[in-house]
């Protein structure tokens, strides 16, 4: 199955990956570097998560329409010259480069919410559901790769080069992840396995369909593993501060987090497959929400490095849940779009998780704000718990 999708899946997904990787720790640098206040880049990346939760469904009614290769290709030359524009706004800088980079930035939103969606729609409908979890934690692997990946080849160009080179090498990497899949000689035989995929299940299309209490159930759950994950980089690195550690010692100690959560994702795509999606969600909440709680119950240096160790073991073990049981639930017929609602439910978890931890910090305490991450994971799990019989997603039961 790995070799089947790998050059046709995964080594594409993980090449954006790096590309968008390597970005993503610069755009605030870009935009202080551009005349922009602390305040104002802060509101800008939350304006990215209010963008993709703005154009998700469309653009997954987009991929319905035109398949998912055209999608990546359009998204791809989009980004190419949004990228181009920010590049502009770099070199050349004017009164009118911070609203240039902004703009250029928020408009290449819909291209990584097209390739996100597009991949997962690919895997959904061409895996059969006993190996769907490997498959679907095999794609997240790629892109927390890539994510690592990225990050340093950006610093390795910003020896060297100015911040805007970081920019062209993300355009590029998604130019080559494009190109890979017009190479017939990598993607003959998986293109051959998907019209068989699709040519198997064309008496269903009419007769599946979306089971929508399930999925809100569902839903539910994942959006408070979603608030767990948004709020665990933040909490980690405040509570880091009030330990009194360096920046070095906190960035190590997430590195940690980081090689545990990727050596734990194969084990975690057997679970899926062996134990069932609900059992590992609720077994990745459980431990996930755990490691939140031990930092305050646990208030030193030893206890911080355990509380990171426990997020992590829950997260990995975790990866690709979400692509999983999105794919799980989605219908035959206008799967992209599906998977683009099935998104909103994570998107939102994006959004309003920062917004609660930045509330209890005003109006609380760091340890109440872990606490409170901590509690909404175990509700999760306990709410998931309660619904997978009703629920039925794929497990040793059924």
């Amino acid at each position: 199955m790995y070799r089947l999708i790998f050059w046709p899946v995964l080594m594409p997904s993980f090449l954006f990956a790096v590309g968008s990787g390597a970005m993503l720790p610069v755009m605030v640098l870009a935009l202080l570097q551009l005349g922009a206040s602390e305040a104002l880049a802060s509101a800008t990346m939350a304006l990215f998560g209010a963008a993709a939760l703005v154009v998700t469904v469309p653009v997954g009614a987009l991929i319905d329409r035109v398949g998912d290769k055209r999608a990546m290709t359009l998204a791809t030359a989009s980004s190419a010259v949004l990228f181009g524009l920010t590049v502009v706004a770099l070199a050349n800088p004017s009164s009118y480069s911070l609203p240039l980079f902004v703009g250029a930035l928020v408009l290449q939103t819909p291209a990584s919410v097209a390739w996100n969606l597009a991949r997962q729609a690919i895997l959904a409908e061409s895996v059969p559901t006993a190996q769907r979890g490997l498959a679907m934690t095999a794609l997240g692997g790629t892109m927390r790769a890539g994510n690592l990946v990225g990050p340093l080849c950006g610093a390795l160009l910003l020896l060297w080069l100015p911040l805007w080179s970081v920019f062209v090498f993300g355009a590029a990497m998604a130019v080559v992840a494009t190109g890979m899949l017009y190479v017939k000689r990598l993607n003959r035989a998986f293109d051959a396995h998907v019209q068989q995929s699709i040519a198997a299940h064309a008496e269903d299309q009419d007769t599946v369909g979306v089971r929508w209490a399930a999925v809100t159930l569902a839903g539910l759950a994942m959006t408070a593993l979603t608030i767990a994950r948004i709020g665990q980089p933040i909490l980690i690195a405040l509570w880091g501060v009030h330990l009194g550690w360096s920046e070095a010692q906190i960035s190590f100690t997430v590195a940690l987090g980081s090689g545990i959560e990727l050596l734990l994702m194969l084990p975690g795509g057997h679970l899926k497959d062996a134990m069932g999606r609900a059992f590992t969600l609720v077994a990745c909440l459980l431990v996930y929400g755990s490691g939140f709680a031990l930092a305050p119950l646990w208030p030193t240096s030893a206890g911080f490095v355990a509380a990171v160790v426990v997020m992590s073991i829950g997260n990995g073990l975790g990866a690709g849940i979400n692509m999983t049981i999105g794919a799980d639930l989605s219908p035959v017929r206008g799967r992209a779009k599906f998977l683009s609602i099935w998104a909103m439910f994570s998107q939102g978890g994006a959004l309003g998780g920062p917004l609660l931890i930045s509330g209890l910090l005003a109006a609380a305490s760091l340890p109440t704000a872990m606490f409170a991450v901590a509690g909404i994971a175990g509700a999760g799990a306990v709410w998931m718990g309660g619904w997978a019989r009703f629920v039925g997603l794929p497990g040793r039961a059924r």
